[in-house]
Protein backbone atom coordinates (compact mmCIF):
# COMPACT_ATOMS: atom_id res chain seq x y z
CA UNK A 1 0.00 0.00 0.00
CA UNK A 2 1.75 3.14 -1.08
CA UNK A 3 0.78 6.46 -2.52
CA UNK A 4 3.32 5.86 -5.70
CA UNK A 5 0.76 6.22 -8.22
CA UNK A 6 -0.61 9.77 -6.92
CA UNK A 7 2.44 11.23 -5.64
CA UNK A 8 5.45 9.53 -8.20
CA UNK A 9 6.83 7.75 -5.45
CA UNK A 10 7.96 10.59 -2.97
CA UNK A 11 6.05 10.07 0.32
CA UNK A 12 4.26 7.27 2.46
CA UNK A 13 3.13 9.04 4.87
CA UNK A 14 0.12 8.30 6.17
CA UNK A 15 -1.23 12.33 6.11
CA UNK A 16 -1.72 11.95 2.32
CA UNK A 17 -3.94 8.68 3.12
CA UNK A 18 -6.22 10.33 5.57
CA UNK A 19 -6.50 13.51 3.74
CA UNK A 20 -7.38 11.55 0.31
CA UNK A 21 -9.78 9.61 2.00
CA UNK A 22 -11.63 12.23 3.82
CA UNK A 23 -11.79 14.17 0.41
CA UNK A 24 -13.27 10.57 -0.97
CA UNK A 25 -15.91 10.20 1.79
CA UNK A 26 -16.90 14.18 1.51
CA UNK A 27 -17.64 13.23 -2.13
CA UNK A 28 -19.69 9.91 -1.57
CA UNK A 29 -21.64 12.29 0.95
CA UNK A 30 -22.73 14.39 -0.83
CA UNK A 31 -23.23 12.94 -3.96
CA UNK A 32 -26.01 10.76 -2.21
CA UNK A 33 -27.53 13.89 -0.61
CA UNK A 34 -28.36 14.51 -3.69
CA UNK A 35 -31.05 12.02 -3.75
CA UNK A 36 -31.95 11.92 0.38
CA UNK A 37 -31.96 15.13 1.01
CA UNK A 38 -34.22 15.74 -1.75
CA UNK A 39 -36.50 12.75 -1.06
CA UNK A 40 -38.51 14.27 1.86
CA UNK A 41 -38.84 17.45 -0.37
CA UNK A 42 -40.37 15.59 -3.94
CA UNK A 43 -44.30 16.13 -3.15
CA UNK A 44 -44.27 19.77 -1.75
CA UNK A 45 -41.84 20.78 -4.54
CA UNK A 46 -44.51 18.96 -6.99
CA UNK A 47 -46.97 20.85 -5.58
CA UNK A 48 -44.87 23.86 -5.81
CA UNK A 49 -43.92 23.77 -9.76
CA UNK A 50 -46.47 22.16 -11.15
CA UNK A 51 -45.12 18.44 -11.44
CA UNK A 52 -46.50 15.44 -11.23
CA UNK A 53 -45.28 12.26 -9.51
CA UNK A 54 -43.91 10.47 -13.23
CA UNK A 55 -41.79 13.48 -13.57
CA UNK A 56 -40.57 13.89 -10.03
CA UNK A 57 -39.44 9.84 -10.36
CA UNK A 58 -38.01 10.84 -13.38
CA UNK A 59 -35.89 13.49 -11.96
CA UNK A 60 -34.85 10.79 -9.70
CA UNK A 61 -33.92 8.55 -12.41
CA UNK A 62 -32.13 10.92 -14.78
CA UNK A 63 -30.14 11.96 -11.71
CA UNK A 64 -28.93 8.15 -11.45
CA UNK A 65 -27.95 7.71 -15.08
CA UNK A 66 -25.97 11.14 -15.80
CA UNK A 67 -24.30 10.51 -12.96
CA UNK A 68 -23.04 7.30 -14.56
CA UNK A 69 -22.53 8.16 -18.32
CA UNK A 70 -19.96 10.90 -18.04
CA UNK A 71 -17.44 8.86 -15.00
CA UNK A 72 -15.31 7.34 -17.82
CA UNK A 73 -14.45 10.94 -19.04
CA UNK A 74 -14.24 11.75 -15.45
CA UNK A 75 -11.40 9.20 -15.35
CA UNK A 76 -10.00 9.95 -18.21
CA UNK A 77 -9.67 13.82 -17.16
CA UNK A 78 -8.17 12.51 -13.71
CA UNK A 79 -5.83 10.58 -15.70
CA UNK A 80 -4.72 13.44 -17.39
CA UNK A 81 -4.84 16.65 -15.46
CA UNK A 82 -4.31 14.89 -11.93
CA UNK A 83 -6.83 13.99 -9.47
CA UNK A 84 -6.97 16.72 -7.66
CA UNK A 85 -8.35 19.10 -10.92
CA UNK A 86 -10.67 17.05 -12.01
CA UNK A 87 -12.34 16.56 -8.44
CA UNK A 88 -12.66 20.21 -7.94
CA UNK A 89 -14.44 20.57 -11.34
CA UNK A 90 -16.59 18.47 -10.92
CA UNK A 91 -17.09 19.56 -7.34
CA UNK A 92 -17.67 23.16 -8.69
CA UNK A 93 -20.36 22.39 -11.33
CA UNK A 94 -22.50 20.21 -9.03
CA UNK A 95 -21.93 23.51 -6.26
CA UNK A 96 -23.38 25.46 -8.25
CA UNK A 97 -26.51 23.25 -10.00
CA UNK A 98 -27.26 22.56 -6.59
CA UNK A 99 -27.61 26.22 -5.96
CA UNK A 100 -29.20 26.86 -9.31
CA UNK A 101 -32.29 24.05 -8.23
CA UNK A 102 -33.08 26.35 -5.33
CA UNK A 103 -34.41 28.82 -7.93
CA UNK A 104 -36.37 26.87 -9.91
CA UNK A 105 -40.07 27.48 -11.16
CA UNK A 106 -41.36 24.86 -13.62
CA UNK A 107 -40.25 21.10 -14.21
CA UNK A 108 -37.87 22.08 -17.14
CA UNK A 109 -35.76 23.37 -14.95
CA UNK A 110 -35.86 20.89 -12.21
CA UNK A 111 -34.64 17.88 -14.78
CA UNK A 112 -32.17 19.87 -17.07
CA UNK A 113 -30.24 20.95 -13.55
CA UNK A 114 -30.60 17.75 -12.04
CA UNK A 115 -28.74 16.38 -14.89
CA UNK A 116 -25.96 19.43 -15.03
CA UNK A 117 -25.92 17.71 -10.53
CA UNK A 118 -26.18 14.52 -11.76
CA UNK A 119 -22.92 15.11 -14.07
CA UNK A 120 -21.14 16.60 -10.99
CA UNK A 121 -21.92 14.02 -8.52
CA UNK A 122 -20.70 11.06 -10.49
CA UNK A 123 -17.32 13.21 -11.08
CA UNK A 124 -16.60 14.44 -7.58
CA UNK A 125 -17.58 10.18 -6.73
CA UNK A 126 -15.63 8.36 -9.17
CA UNK A 127 -12.24 10.23 -8.83
CA UNK A 128 -12.73 9.89 -5.35
CA UNK A 129 -13.23 6.58 -5.22
CA UNK A 130 -9.79 6.36 -7.82
CA UNK A 131 -7.54 8.17 -5.12
CA UNK A 132 -8.45 4.97 -2.74
CA UNK A 133 -7.78 2.60 -5.56
CA UNK A 134 -4.55 4.16 -6.00
CA UNK A 135 -3.49 3.65 -2.13
CA UNK A 136 -5.08 0.05 -1.46
CA UNK A 137 -6.30 -2.96 -3.14
CA UNK A 138 -7.65 -6.76 -1.86
CA UNK A 139 -9.42 -7.16 1.24
CA UNK A 140 -8.13 -3.50 2.12
CA UNK A 141 -9.55 -2.05 -0.50
CA UNK A 142 -12.59 -3.86 0.62
CA UNK A 143 -12.18 -2.18 4.07
CA UNK A 144 -11.21 1.04 2.97
CA UNK A 145 -14.94 1.08 0.56
CA UNK A 146 -16.48 0.39 3.81
CA UNK A 147 -15.70 3.34 5.01
CA UNK A 148 -16.44 5.04 2.21
CA UNK A 149 -19.72 3.24 2.72
CA UNK A 150 -20.09 4.59 6.51
CA UNK A 151 -19.67 8.19 4.80
CA UNK A 152 -22.99 6.78 3.16
CA UNK A 153 -24.39 6.73 6.36
CA UNK A 154 -24.37 9.90 6.81
CA UNK A 155 -25.85 10.88 3.68
CA UNK A 156 -28.92 7.89 3.82
CA UNK A 157 -29.54 8.62 7.02
CA UNK A 158 -28.68 12.37 7.54
CA UNK A 159 -29.64 13.89 4.45
CA UNK A 160 -33.10 12.17 4.58
CA UNK A 161 -33.53 13.78 8.43
CA UNK A 162 -32.52 17.17 7.15
CA UNK A 163 -34.83 17.57 3.91
CA UNK A 164 -37.85 16.09 5.80
CA UNK A 165 -36.96 19.19 8.99
CA UNK A 166 -35.69 21.64 6.38
CA UNK A 167 -39.36 20.67 3.89
CA UNK A 168 -41.18 21.09 6.83
CA UNK A 169 -39.53 24.22 8.64
CA UNK A 170 -38.67 26.53 5.64
CA UNK A 171 -39.35 25.04 2.27
CA UNK A 172 -38.13 23.01 -0.11
CA UNK A 173 -35.62 25.40 -1.69
CA UNK A 174 -33.86 25.56 1.33
CA UNK A 175 -32.63 22.32 1.02
CA UNK A 176 -31.11 22.51 -2.14
CA UNK A 177 -29.08 25.98 -0.59
CA UNK A 178 -27.92 23.39 1.79
CA UNK A 179 -26.74 20.46 -0.62
CA UNK A 180 -24.72 23.08 -2.39
CA UNK A 181 -23.15 24.93 1.21
CA UNK A 182 -22.12 21.35 2.19
CA UNK A 183 -20.69 20.58 -1.28
CA UNK A 184 -18.25 23.28 -0.58
CA UNK A 185 -16.52 21.36 2.26
CA UNK A 186 -15.16 18.00 0.29
CA UNK A 187 -13.79 20.46 -2.32
CA UNK A 188 -12.19 23.26 0.14
CA UNK A 189 -10.55 19.86 1.31
CA UNK A 190 -9.45 18.27 -1.85
CA UNK A 191 -7.77 21.85 -2.52
CA UNK A 192 -5.74 20.72 0.49
CA UNK A 193 -4.39 17.50 -0.70
CA UNK A 194 -0.80 18.56 -2.67
CA UNK A 195 -0.65 16.21 -5.32
CA UNK A 196 1.84 16.46 -8.79
CA UNK A 197 -0.35 15.51 -12.14
CA UNK A 198 0.26 12.31 -13.41
CA UNK A 199 2.91 12.00 -16.26
CA UNK A 200 1.30 12.19 -19.84
CA UNK A 201 1.06 9.22 -21.28
CA UNK A 202 -1.37 7.98 -24.25
CA UNK A 203 -4.65 6.89 -23.37
CA UNK A 204 -5.29 3.32 -22.93
CA UNK A 205 -6.85 1.27 -26.23
CA UNK A 206 -8.85 -1.15 -25.62
CA UNK A 207 -9.68 -0.82 -21.97
CA UNK A 208 -13.51 -1.44 -22.13
CA UNK A 209 -13.04 -4.79 -24.40
CA UNK A 210 -10.76 -5.96 -21.41
CA UNK A 211 -12.85 -5.16 -18.57
CA UNK A 212 -16.09 -6.69 -20.49
CA UNK A 213 -14.21 -9.90 -21.52
CA UNK A 214 -13.02 -10.30 -17.40
CA UNK A 215 -15.98 -12.62 -15.81
CA UNK A 216 -14.62 -11.55 -12.68
CA UNK A 217 -14.97 -8.00 -13.31
CA UNK A 218 -18.24 -7.86 -15.05
CA UNK A 219 -19.91 -10.35 -12.42
CA UNK A 220 -19.46 -8.20 -9.31
CA UNK A 221 -19.67 -4.81 -11.26
CA UNK A 222 -23.07 -6.15 -12.23
CA UNK A 223 -23.56 -7.54 -8.69
CA UNK A 224 -22.82 -4.50 -7.13
CA UNK A 225 -24.97 -2.35 -9.67
CA UNK A 226 -28.44 -4.68 -9.22
CA UNK A 227 -28.11 -3.64 -5.62
CA UNK A 228 -27.61 -0.13 -6.24
CA UNK A 229 -30.70 -0.52 -8.54
CA UNK A 230 -32.88 -2.08 -5.99
CA UNK A 231 -31.94 0.82 -3.82
CA UNK A 232 -33.05 3.26 -6.08
CA UNK A 233 -36.22 1.60 -6.96
CA UNK A 234 -37.02 1.41 -3.10
CA UNK A 235 -36.01 5.42 -2.73
CA UNK A 236 -37.93 6.74 -5.60
CA UNK A 237 -41.31 5.60 -4.52
CA UNK A 238 -41.14 5.60 -0.68
CA UNK A 239 -41.78 9.36 -0.21
CA UNK A 240 -44.94 8.87 -2.25
CA UNK A 241 -45.80 5.48 -0.33
CA UNK A 242 -45.31 7.84 3.14
CA UNK A 243 -47.43 10.66 2.21
CA UNK A 244 -50.28 8.93 -0.06
CA UNK A 245 -49.99 5.20 1.47
CA UNK A 246 -49.17 5.49 4.98
CA UNK A 247 -50.40 9.84 5.49
CA UNK A 248 -46.83 10.68 7.48
CA UNK A 249 -45.31 14.50 6.90
CA UNK A 250 -42.24 15.02 5.35
CA UNK A 251 -40.11 15.28 9.36
CA UNK A 252 -41.45 11.72 10.05
CA UNK A 253 -40.41 10.69 6.66
CA UNK A 254 -37.46 12.39 7.20
CA UNK A 255 -36.63 11.12 10.50
CA UNK A 256 -36.96 7.24 9.23
CA UNK A 257 -33.82 7.87 7.60
CA UNK A 258 -31.80 7.40 10.77
CA UNK A 259 -32.82 3.96 10.46
CA UNK A 260 -31.93 3.60 7.01
CA UNK A 261 -28.55 5.05 8.56
CA UNK A 262 -28.18 3.07 10.77
CA UNK A 263 -28.85 0.07 8.80
CA UNK A 264 -26.10 0.79 6.34
CA UNK A 265 -23.48 1.59 9.14
CA UNK A 266 -24.00 -2.03 10.58
CA UNK A 267 -23.59 -3.23 7.28
CA UNK A 268 -20.40 -1.50 6.45
CA UNK A 269 -19.14 -2.17 10.38
CA UNK A 270 -19.80 -5.80 9.47
CA UNK A 271 -17.26 -5.47 6.20
CA UNK A 272 -14.82 -3.61 8.08
CA UNK A 273 -14.42 -6.44 10.71
CA UNK A 274 -15.36 -9.26 8.73
CA UNK A 275 -13.85 -8.88 5.24
CA UNK A 276 -10.15 -9.90 5.82
CA UNK A 277 -11.84 -13.06 7.64
CA UNK A 278 -14.28 -14.08 4.87
CA UNK A 279 -13.13 -12.52 2.17
CA UNK A 280 -15.10 -10.06 -0.24
CA UNK A 281 -16.35 -12.82 -2.68
CA UNK A 282 -18.36 -14.13 0.47
CA UNK A 283 -19.80 -11.11 1.86
CA UNK A 284 -20.71 -10.56 -1.42
CA UNK A 285 -22.95 -13.21 -1.70
CA UNK A 286 -24.14 -12.89 1.72
CA UNK A 287 -25.37 -9.29 0.89
CA UNK A 288 -27.41 -10.45 -2.24
CA UNK A 289 -29.42 -13.12 -0.24
CA UNK A 290 -29.88 -10.49 2.43
CA UNK A 291 -31.48 -7.99 -0.19
CA UNK A 292 -33.70 -10.68 -1.29
CA UNK A 293 -35.04 -11.32 2.21
CA UNK A 294 -35.53 -7.74 2.54
CA UNK A 295 -36.99 -7.45 -1.10
CA UNK A 296 -39.55 -10.46 -0.02
CA UNK A 297 -40.63 -8.79 2.91
CA UNK A 298 -41.89 -5.68 1.12
CA UNK A 299 -43.33 -7.83 -1.36
CA UNK A 300 -45.53 -9.72 1.60
CA UNK A 301 -47.05 -5.92 1.84
CA UNK A 302 -48.68 -5.65 -1.01
CA UNK A 303 -49.29 -9.01 -2.35
CA UNK A 304 -51.40 -9.53 1.32
CA UNK A 305 -52.97 -6.53 0.93
CA UNK A 306 -52.30 -5.75 4.58
CA UNK A 307 -53.73 -2.68 6.67
CA UNK A 308 -51.94 0.54 7.37
CA UNK A 309 -51.27 -0.81 10.92
CA UNK A 310 -49.19 -4.05 10.09
CA UNK A 311 -48.04 -2.78 6.48
CA UNK A 312 -45.69 -0.23 7.78
CA UNK A 313 -43.53 -1.92 9.68
CA UNK A 314 -43.10 -4.48 7.48
CA UNK A 315 -42.42 -2.40 4.96
CA UNK A 316 -39.90 -0.67 7.60
CA UNK A 317 -38.24 -4.19 8.07
CA UNK A 318 -38.12 -4.68 4.29
CA UNK A 319 -36.41 -1.89 3.80
CA UNK A 320 -33.48 -1.75 6.78
CA UNK A 321 -32.86 -5.33 5.90
CA UNK A 322 -32.71 -4.89 2.07
CA UNK A 323 -30.48 -1.50 3.18
CA UNK A 324 -28.12 -3.68 5.19
CA UNK A 325 -27.99 -6.30 2.45
CA UNK A 326 -26.97 -3.75 0.03
CA UNK A 327 -23.82 -2.26 2.51
CA UNK A 328 -22.65 -5.59 2.54
CA UNK A 329 -22.74 -6.14 -0.54
CA UNK A 330 -21.37 -2.72 -2.63
CA UNK A 331 -18.39 -2.47 -1.37
CA UNK A 332 -17.28 -6.10 -1.83
CA UNK A 333 -18.30 -6.08 -5.24
CA UNK A 334 -16.29 -3.02 -6.12
CA UNK A 335 -13.06 -4.66 -4.43
CA UNK A 336 -14.12 -7.89 -6.17
CA UNK A 337 -14.07 -6.34 -9.20
CA UNK A 338 -11.01 -4.19 -9.38
CA UNK A 339 -8.55 -6.21 -7.13
CA UNK A 340 -7.48 -8.45 -9.48
CA UNK A 341 -6.07 -6.31 -11.84
CA UNK A 342 -2.50 -5.53 -11.88
CA UNK A 343 -2.83 -2.57 -14.61
CA UNK A 344 -5.08 0.30 -15.34
CA UNK A 345 -6.94 -0.24 -12.36
CA UNK A 346 -8.15 3.37 -11.42
CA UNK A 347 -9.38 3.24 -14.67
CA UNK A 348 -10.85 -0.05 -14.14
CA UNK A 349 -13.08 2.08 -10.92
CA UNK A 350 -14.48 4.54 -13.45
CA UNK A 351 -16.05 1.51 -15.84
CA UNK A 352 -17.44 -0.28 -12.80
CA UNK A 353 -18.45 2.87 -11.75
CA UNK A 354 -20.84 2.88 -14.94
CA UNK A 355 -21.72 0.00 -15.52
CA UNK A 356 -23.27 0.23 -11.67
CA UNK A 357 -24.81 3.32 -11.97
CA UNK A 358 -25.92 2.33 -15.44
CA UNK A 359 -27.73 -0.44 -14.15
CA UNK A 360 -28.71 1.64 -11.57
CA UNK A 361 -30.70 4.35 -13.99
CA UNK A 362 -31.92 1.69 -16.45
CA UNK A 363 -34.45 0.52 -13.41
CA UNK A 364 -34.76 3.65 -12.14
CA UNK A 365 -35.69 5.12 -15.49
CA UNK A 366 -38.31 1.59 -15.21
CA UNK A 367 -39.51 2.35 -12.34
CA UNK A 368 -41.79 5.31 -13.43
CA UNK A 369 -44.20 2.85 -14.97
CA UNK A 370 -44.80 0.65 -12.24
CA UNK A 371 -47.71 2.36 -11.39
CA UNK A 372 -49.21 -0.66 -9.34
CA UNK A 373 -47.34 -1.46 -6.25
CA UNK A 374 -47.79 -4.73 -6.54
CA UNK A 375 -45.89 -4.87 -9.56
CA UNK A 376 -43.28 -2.88 -8.28
CA UNK A 377 -43.04 -4.79 -5.12
CA UNK A 378 -42.65 -7.79 -7.18
CA UNK A 379 -40.17 -5.80 -9.63
CA UNK A 380 -37.62 -5.23 -7.25
CA UNK A 381 -37.65 -8.96 -5.71
CA UNK A 382 -37.05 -10.73 -8.91
CA UNK A 383 -34.19 -8.34 -9.64
CA UNK A 384 -32.68 -9.16 -5.97
CA UNK A 385 -33.13 -12.81 -7.12
CA UNK A 386 -31.43 -12.36 -9.98
CA UNK A 387 -28.91 -10.63 -8.16
CA UNK A 388 -28.29 -14.11 -5.98
CA UNK A 389 -28.14 -15.71 -8.88
CA UNK A 390 -25.22 -13.25 -10.34
CA UNK A 391 -22.64 -13.35 -7.65
CA UNK A 392 -23.18 -17.32 -6.97
CA UNK A 393 -21.80 -17.45 -10.79
CA UNK A 394 -18.75 -14.77 -9.96
CA UNK A 395 -15.67 -16.44 -10.46
CA UNK A 396 -13.32 -16.64 -7.52
CA UNK A 397 -10.41 -14.40 -7.57
CA UNK A 398 -7.15 -13.66 -5.43
CA UNK A 399 -8.25 -11.01 -2.77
Amino acid sequence: MNVRQLTGGTSTSPAPHRAIVATACGAVVVAQMATTIYLPSMPALGADIGAGESTLQLSVAVFVVFAALPVVAWGRAAERFGRVPAFVAAGLLFILASAGLALITNAPQLLSLRVVQAIGAGGIAVVGRMMVKDLFSGAELARQLALLSMAFVAALGGGQVIGGIVTSTLGWRYGFAVLAALAVVPVAYALRVSLPPPEPKSPAKGTARRLLGDRTFVAAAGAGGIGFAVIVMIQQKSAFLFADGFGLPPWVFGLFGALYGAAYLAGATYVRRSVSRLGARAMMRQGAWIMLAGCALIAVVWLLDLPRAPALPIFLAGYLTATFGQATLFPNSAAQAVSHLVAGGAMAVTWCALIQQGLAGVAALAGPALTGLIAWSLAITLLAAVNVLVVTVSPPTKE
